[in-house]
């Protein structure tokens, strides 16, 4: 792994007076003379969703997304319909998360039937439980009323607020109902549990998992597994110098041959400790481990060793200290594993608990809310060839008010469907080629955000080729578009639009093949988006793809950055830079670049990036590789902070259809990108049912970024797409730093 540039980019602004990372907060601006401080803030997100039962099958209807709009998200809204919730004339409802865990936000939609809504619940308390049968309590609350709207969002607590354990450990949560709103019963529509994440900051103990995913159509994960990591037998809060107790139900046993415990801390971290408490069961002190190896890992394949370390034996105590804080210096890591080299000689292997910290540098975990806006139960309900624009032209505008920010996406490949929302298996299913989105107001919103895909199933896209081509293995169909890049010059919206054919898969080991690049143009009138404007730009002469030779194909689309004053770049020298690959026989795909400084629709003013760095107006024999093992989309980006302000980040899936994204970083746009870095590795194929899932076409998104940020996707498919609804869809991280201190 080659961190130590990329770490330094990343440095934020509360590690040294000017910030010299990537993201850091603060660093020069135009009018500066010096670097101001700024204050280090914490990012907090909701963590992993966790799915609850209802201990009291009647009350399941509050648990299973009856009435949901999506999957797993606390942004999503709830119907309006009296049987997609439920009511009882008892004021006790209790859920059940399966296993103990940190718990985290956890979000109430109240009772929402039209003209029902005074049987919503009011006044409240909530208890936690381990066993269902002793319980504590964790506090009092008033939850707000719902309005009886189709379309609620959570209405949580009268004050705006929502309930938030904390990172308490607990399986079971009991909702006791004291009052309602004026109503006959009690009822909710719905709640939603998130496991506890921690704030992003220096010295937060990171919120990890056990290994989650299916193997051979089994969970990996059984319920003690969680025993680990879930803070059970831990003083609260957990850190370093929490004391751990006796019981053994607070602890995890293997078998004495196993390779060790591994910890998913559910993003790229850095880890500064990881703090180990050893067994300590006063019956089996000796399933304690003795010697053990710290490794760490990108991706649960490949290791890297830490340090080999002696645990001192428990001694059975009440309050345990740990056993062991070992010093892991900052290294980035997915996962961290306590490799058994020896126990005390009993015929199981055990530890009570285990916990990483961070560090400080660079982290890329996930950004939920908007994975979560991207999962939809009816009509537009999954996509990929992800990009995205604010209509404005600029990435970046900090005089620009958040409402009035206004994000157009693009799509490929896009299943229009209805989906059970309780068995998340879809009903109906429609594939238009291509469709686009209008993200409002700056923030993820499943209100806010309005799709246009075409309703006749005879119209396969919203852009299509004209004239349009039959296609290569059946004249019966046409050619089509995926889209590539989108960006906006003046008051026009362009789109590179990626002509598909499809073919004999003999040939290829693919159906479809691409053969062409157009330029597909939108009017914006008064800030929207004119549909009705469309107009193309052919490419006839192969300025944007040529496929002719089957050696070394090109083409041109995946990516661009606009280096000009309207589009907000930092030291702009006019041009518009267009990235593609170069498909090279045996030598994988290359990422090549194009450039324009006048008319984007004039290509016979492209010029061309040859091996030899110069340009070129002619398609050169040969390119400038300025990246190797690209996917066809992928992202160039400005860095906006910190010393390394106006360089370059480049942010790809690594060969095409892999689990893992890389980033790098250049001095200018035409300049090769170096010090490859893993930034995240991903195991949500082997979470999701389905066969044949698999990763691919990540970018970042400085349109959905803050300055100190990039919002990064990837795309999920597999072979069942069309009928598990939670696969084909965008799934979305956040690159950024540490916050420094403790606040």
């Amino acid at each position: 792994m080659k961190l130590k540039k990329l770490s330094a980019l990343f440095l934020s602004a509360a590690l040294c007076v000017c910030g010299t990372g990537i993201f850091s907060s603060c660093g020069k601006k135009n009018n500066e003379e010096k670097p101001r401080e700024e204050e280090s803030v914490a990012v907090r997100e909701a963590g992993n969703f966790i799915t609850l039962s209802a201990v009291d099958s009647y009350h399941k209807k509050a648990v299973n997304d009856s009435g949901m709009s999506g999957t797993g998200g606390r942004i999503h809204l709830h119907s309006a319909a009296a049987a997609d919730m439920v009511k009882d004339d008892g004021n006790k409802f209790t859920f059940d998360a399966g296993h103990a865990e940190k718990l985290g936000e956890f979000h109430v939609w109240n009772y929402n039937a039209a003209g029902n809504t005074g049987t919503g619940l009011k006044e409240i308390s909530v208890y936690l439980s381990e066993d269902n049968v002793t319980y504590e309590k964790f506090g009092d609350f008033v939850l707000a009323r719902a309005s009886g709207e189709e379309g609620i969002a959570a209405t949580d607590l009268e004050d705006g607020s929502y309930i938030d354990f904390g990172g308490k450990s607990a399986r079971y949560i009991r909702i006791e109902a004291k009052s309602n709103y004026g109503g006959n019963g009690y009822g909710l529509s719905e709640v939603r549990l998130f496991r506890y994440k921690q704030p992003i900051r220096e010295g937060e103990n990171i919120s990890a998992s056990p290994i989650e995913r299916y193997i051979n159509g089994k969970w990996s994960a059984k319920a003690e597994d969680y025993n680990l990591t879930n803070g059970a037998g831990l003083s609260f809060p957990v850190t370093e110098n929490s004391v751990h107790d006796n019981d053994p139900a607070h602890m995890l046993t293997k078998d004495a041959s196993a390779i060790g415990f591994t910890l998913d801390l559910k993003g790229e971290y850095p880890v500064n400790k990881v703090a180990i408490w050893n067994y300590n069961d006063p019956d089996h002190l000796d399933y304690g481990l003795n010697r053990i190896r710290v490794r760490v890992s990108d991706d649960s394949n490949s290791w890297k060793a830490m340090g080999t370390y002696d645990l001192q034996k428990a001694e059975g105590d009440e309050k345990m200290a740990p056993s062991l804080v070992a010093d892991l210096g900052n290294v980035q890591a997915h996962y961290v594993q306590i490799e058994i080299i020896s126990n005390y000689g009993g015929e199981m292997a055990g530890l009570s608990a285990a916990e990483a910290f961070l560090g400080d540098g660079w982290y890329c975990d996930a950004a939920p809310d908007y994975t979560a806006m991207l999962s939809s139960y009816s009509g537009w309900a999954g996509a990929d060839g992800i990009y995205t624009v604010n209509l404005d032209g600029k990435d970046y505008d900090e005089t620009r008010k958040e409402e009035d920010k206004k994000t157009f996406f693009v799509f490929s490949d896009t299943i229009v469907s209805e989906v059970d929302p309780v068995t998340k298996l879809r009903k109906t299913v429609y594939m238009p080629n291509n469709t686009s989105a209008l993200l409002t107001g700056g923030k993820a919103s499943v209100k806010n955000i309005s799709f246009v895909y075409p309703s006749n199933t005879k119209e396969c896209a919203n852009i299509r080729p004209d004239p349009l081509e039959s296609s290569t293995a059946n004249a019966k169909k046409h050619k089509y578009y995926w889209l590539g890049d989108t960006f906006v010059v003046g008051e026009k919206l362009y789109v590179y639009a990626l002509k598909i054919d499809t073919v004999d898969p003999a040939e290829t080991g693919y159906s479809f093949a691409q053969t062409g690049v157009d330029l597909a143009c939108y009017d914006i009138v008064n800030g929207e988006v004119d549909y009705s404007s469309l107009r193309l730009i052919n490419d006839t002469q192969g300025r944007l793809c040529d496929v002719s030779d089957k050696s070394s194909r090109f083409y041109f689309g995946g990516a661009v950055f606009q280096s000009t004053e309207s589009a907000g770049a930092i030291n702009p020298d006019g041009y518009t830079y267009v990235y593609g690959y170069n498909d090279v026989h045996n030598k994988g795909r290359k990422l090549i670049a194009a450039r324009v400084k006048g008319s984007v629709e004039d290509f016979s003013s492209y010029e061309y990036l040859a091996s030899d760095g110069s340009w070129t107006n002619s398609v050169p024999s040969e390119f400038m590789y300025l990246a190797d093992d690209v996917a066809p989309e992928c992202s160039v980006s400005q860095i906006q902070t910190g010393e390394n302000r106006g360089k370059f980040i480049f942010v790809n899936s690594h060969i095409t259809n892999s689990p893992t994204i890389k980033a790098s970083v250049s001095d200018a746009p035409y300049h090769k990108f170096t010090d490859k870095t893993t930034i995240f590795s991903y195991d949500d194929c082997t979470a999701l049912p389905g066969t044949g899932n698999n990763t691919y076409n990540a970018k970042a998104h400085p349109a959905l970024s803050s300055a100190n940020e990039l919002i990064v996707s990837y795309n999920i498919n597999g072979n069942d797409a069309f009928t598990y609804a939670d696969i084909y869809r965008p799934r979305f991280l956040r690159l950024a730093v540490v916050a420094k201190g403790n606040k």
